[in-house]
């Protein structure tokens, strides 16, 4: 028997890999907008930038539940109008205890059912590789907007 060589016999040879692209930046976001922003009857007002940090002020106005539960769920819609729903939630959570003893509050200033309320709270932002995100939140004061 008698080999001979062809073209189809050749030993493989792996293609050259592709150098690695890195992924793209994410272009650079601005700091949320200084001074006064009112968006659905809601107002924020932001500082200027310094150091990657800006504090805000919220005024948001929800409808007093007498539910907690409820309650929780207006505060986290008011809040959502803001930012993203699971930073909202996220933010709500850390605050539940604060929002437990300001509802008691309330219950026992006799506030009924859907009486419009205005919380203010601080935000405040941290620029974290460009992007600026929610960092924490804080409870400062709340009033029924029928005593006005």
């Amino acid at each position: 028997m008698y080999l001979f060589e062809t073209g189809l016999g050749e030993v493989f040879k792996p293609r050259p890999k592709a150098p690695a692209k890195p992924p793209p930046k994410a272009p650079a976001q601005r700091p949320p907008k200084q001074g006064r922003v009112v968006k659905d009857g809601h107002r924020r007002f932001c500082g200027d930038p310094s150091g990657g940090v800006v504090s805000c002020d919220l005024n948001l106005k929800v409808r007093f539940r007498r539910s907690f539960d409820e309650f929780l769920r207006e505060v986290e819609e008011a809040y959502g109008r803001w930012m993203a729903r699971p930073t909202a939630r996220m933010l709500v959570k850390k605050l539940q205890n604060d929002l437990k003893q300001w509802h008691e509050d309330m219950l026992y200033y006799k506030l009924l059912d859907n009486d419009p309320i205005n919380l203010v709270a601080g935000l405040n932002y941290r620029r974290s590789n460009g992007t600026w995100l929610v960092d924490d939140s804080s409870l400062r004061q709340w009033w029924r907007l029928i005593d006005i």
